[in-house]
């Protein structure tokens, strides 16, 4: 697959995803939980999950910070100090797979990256949100 690149909003922080061509294109999943809520300041995060080797930062490095999840265990997420845009978060419980901000990817790589896969943490929808599009919709972490 070509690779996937992306940055934070003043482009302090770029990074590159390199899947293999036997990897399919990653599905958007929306996450409605409080924590992802928080940190992007919006109504719910929009994401792709990645194999976490797959991500390399070809300019600067994030800045991280642990924190609570819905779930339990903690998360890392990683976000550009000079922007505060989020760019990763990574489960602790789960370190081999990276989920990436999908706002981070440059637009030509955001339109490759357009099939939307999952609602996750739905029950926590806004209410003035109603589903997006017909996928699934789950009530916690997929």
């Amino acid at each position: 697959m070509t690779p996937l690149t992306g940055s934070c909003l003043c482009s302090n922080i770029q990074y590159r995803i390199d899947l293999p061509d036997s990897e399919p294109t990653p599905k958007i999943a929306l996450c409605h939980c409080t924590s992802c809520k928080r940190a992007t300041g919006s109504s719910f995060s929009s994401n792709i999950l990645i194999p976490a080797p797959t991500l390399s930062y070809t300019r600067g490095s994030p800045k991280t910070y642990n924190c609570p999840s819905d779930r339990g265990p903690p998360v890392r997420r990683a976000f550009c100090a000079d922007c505060g845009s989020p760019l990763t978060t990574q489960m602790s419980d789960n370190p081999g797979t990276l989920i990436v901000k999908t706002g981070t990817l440059n637009e030509g790589e955001r339109e490759r990256v357009s099939e939307l896969g999952v609602e996750i943490y739905a029950g926590r929808r806004d209410a003035w949100l109603g589903a997006v599009g017909k996928v699934d919709s789950v009530e916690g972490m997929i």
